[in-house]
């Protein structure tokens, strides 16, 4: 319930900076950001790629999944069962929010700051017209990032403000970087962060064995659950 209503309290927000807050700190950032700074958050926003994290929770789902079919011993402190449910609900996060993002990017056709501050364009373009640059609501970067925080934070809790942290640093650098308004990251934070949680119970939970089979096995009736 805490994190619904952070979701929440995230698009609210996220509603008010769209009034009142974008474009004046999109023009601050611009006047006040050296060179420099642009370019150290250009690499912090490389964090917020998401074909790496996919790669990586794919590799960990299969040897998962793998592991129990074969009885592997773990060399590691995690079961194979762990590693296939949290692996699963990371590339499950990722994609049901990345259509999520990926839809609301192409309907809403938000106009990025560099059309502002190039054409003195600011607002809204034609729903699915796949236009340049008008595709900045909401952050597709910043959805990856907190994606990953929600999930790790979910799996291990006592590092999920150190995950978020990082998460944040992301969102603040496509600010910086004039790559997104502030809304356009707030509401991707928000995003993910419902996402992360309404998934989460349906895929780690043992009452739940969909998880362990293959893809191709998911809709197989139940087996007795098993931890």
């Amino acid at each position: 319930m805490t994190w619904l209503l952070l979701g929440c309290a995230l698009a609210l927000a996220a509603g008010a900076s769209a009034l009142w807050i974008d474009l004046p700190l999109a023009i601050w950032i611009k006047q006040s950001v050296t060179e420099g700074v642009n370019e150290s958050f250009e690499w912090v926003g490389e964090l917020g790629e998401s074909g790496s994290y996919i790669a990586v929770a794919l590799a960990f789902y299969v040897i998962g999944l793998v592991g129990l079919a074969r009885g592997w011993r773990n060399p590691v402190r995690m079961s194979y069962a762990s590693m296939a449910r949290g692996s699963l609900l990371m590339l499950s996060t990722m994609a049901v929010g990345g259509l999520v993002v990926l839809v609301l990017k192409r309907s809403v056709a938000r106009a990025r700051p560099e059309l502002f501050f190039e054409k003195g364009v600011y607002g809204l373009g034609e729903s699915f017209s796949r236009a340049q640059l008008f595709n900045s609501f909401p952050s597709s970067h910043t959805y990856a990032a907190f994606s990953v925080a929600v999930v790790l934070g979910i799996l291990a809790p006592r590092w999920r403000w150190v995950f978020l942290l990082l998460a944040t640093l992301v969102a603040v650098s496509r600010l910086v970087n004039l790559d997104h308004y502030l809304s356009d990251v707030m509401t991707a934070a928000g995003i993910a962060v419902l996402i992360g949680h309404v998934l989460a119970p349906r895929v780690l939970d043992a009452r739940y064995q969909w998880p362990l089979r293959a893809p191709w096995k998911w809709w197989r009736q139940p087996d007795a659950p098993r931890v």
